[in-house]
C-alpha cells in the first residue's frame, strides 16, 4: 500500500440515490478546461473511478463526482460525474447533494444570510446552485440547469411483452429516451427493477440505432445514455412518477434532476406546462419529490429551449478514507452482473 494512493471521500444520498464525492488528492493540470480535466482523469486516474465506484468499495449502481478546481474566475468549482461504467455529462441529484455537502462542510464560504450560491462548470455547461441553510444545517439545493430541449419525438420502439411504444428524445444536461408506460402493465417500483433495466437497455439500443444525437452547440455531447420510463404518480401533488436506466443497467433511485429538467421541456412543448409553473417529480422509491420550474425560453444555437430549475434535498451518510493498492486486482474494482 502506498500513501499517495489514499483519498478522502464524502457519501450522500438524494432520495435514495447515492453519491461519492471525491474532493481532493488529484493534481489537475493548471489552466485546464473542464473537458481537459476529464481527459486527464481518463488517462491518469480512471483506476480511481473504477476502484471507488465498483465493488468492494462501491457497487454497480454507485454514482460519484470529482470536484475540480475552476477553469476560470467565473466558476467556483468543476463537477465531473462518474459511475461504474462511464462519465456523465451532468447529474441533478448529484448537484443537489454536492452543493449541500460543500456548504455544510465548509468547502465553500457560507453566506451569512442563509442562501449560498455556487457556480459550477460541468461537461453539459454552466450550472448555478443555491443552497438554503439554517444555522449549521444545509436544508436544500435549488439549481438552474443548462437549457433543456426536445430533440425528437415519437420514435418507435418494440418492447416484447409491452408492445410497440413511442420514445421522445429530450435533453436536460443528459439525453433521455422518455417512454410513457401508462398503457402497459409494467409499474415503476423497486420490485420491478430487473424488468425496468431489461426494457430500458432494449429501448435505448433501438433509439440509438434510429436517431443520431448531437447537441446544437456542444460538439462533445453525442450520447443518449438514459432511458426514462414514466406514468401517473403515486405521491399526491406530483405530476408523474419516473425511473431512469443508464450505463450497463444501472437504475436511478431518485426522481432525477437532469431528467426533471428534460421532462419539463417535453411537457412544455406539448402545451401541458407553462413558464413559472412549479411541478413535482417522483422517483423509483416514492420517498419524496424534486420540485421543478421553468424560468423562461432561450435558444441553443438557434434551437428553441427552456431554462429549468430543480430543487431537492440530500442527506449526509458519512466520510471515508480509501487506500488503494493498485497491485491488488480485486481491490481495483469489479462488477457482478
Amino acid at each position: 500500500m502506498r500513501f499517495q494512493d489514499t483519498f478522502d471521500v464524502i457519501y450522500t444520498h438524494t432520495e435514495g440515490e447515492p453519491l461519492c464525492i471525491i474532493h481532493s488528492g488529484i493534481p489537475y493540470p493548471a489552466n485546464s478546461s473542464i473537458l481537459e480535466k476529464k481527459e486527464f482523469l481518463e488517462s491518469h486516474y480512471d483506476w480511481l473511478r473504477l476502484a471507488v465506484m465498483r465493488e468492494p468499495r462501491g457497487h454497480k449502481d454507485m454514482v460519484g463526482v470529482f470536484v475540480t478546481p475552476p477553469s476560470s474566475p467565473e466558476f467556483d468549482a468543476g463537477l465531473l460525474y462518474i459511475d461504474a461504467t462511464q462519465y456523465q455529462y451532468m447529474c441533478g441529484h448529484g448537484t443537489i447533494a454536492v452543493s449541500m455537502a460543500m456548504v455544510a462542510l465548509g468547502l465553500v464560504p457560507r453566506n451569512p444570510d442563509g442562501n449560498t450560491t455556487i457556480r459550477f462548470e460541468t461537461l453539459a455547461g454552466p450550472v448555478t446552485a443555491e443552497v438554503g441553510s439554517d444555522g449549521r444545517n444545509s436544508l436544500w439545493t435549488r439549481f438552474e440547469n443548462v437549457p433543456a430541449y426536445v430533440a425528437a419525438t415519437d420514435i418507435s420502439v418494440d418492447l416484447p411483452g409491452l408492445g410497440s411504444l413511442k420514445a421522445d428524445i429530450i435533453f436536460g444536461g443528459n439525453y433521455f429516451a422518455a417512454i410513457d408506460l401508462s398503457e402497459t402493465s409494467l409499474r415503476i417500483a423497486p420490485e420491478n427493477g430487473k424488468e425496468l433495466v431489461h426494457y430500458g437497455i432494449l429501448a435505448r439500443n433501438q433509439v440509438r440505432d434510429k436517431f443520431k444525437i448531437q447537441h446544437p452547440s456542444a460538439s462533445h455531447l453525442t450520447d443518449m445514455g438514459f432511458t426514462t420510463f414514466y406514468h401517473a404518480p403515486t405521491i399526491e401533488g406530483a405530476l408523474y412518477k419516473n425511473v431512469h436506466v443508464f450505463g450497463s443497467g444501472q437504475l436511478d433511485r431518485s426522481p432525477g434532476g437532469t431528467a426533471t429538467s428534460a421532462m419539463m421541456a417535453l411537457f412544455e412543448s406539448r402545451g401541458q406546462l407553462g413558464m413559472n409553473q412549479p411541478i413535482r417529480s417522483e422517483g423509483l422509491l416514492s420517498s419524496g419529490t424534486f420540485e421543478g420550474c421553468l424560468l423562461g425560453e432561450t435558444k441553443i444555437n438557434g434551437v428553441r429551449a427552456v431554462r429549468p430549475t430543480v430543487k431537492g434535498t440530500a442527506s449526509m451518510l458519512g466520510t471515508a478514507r480509501w487506500t488503494i493498492d493498485r497491485n491488488d486486482p480485486v481491490g481495483a474494482g469489479f462488477v457482478v452482473a
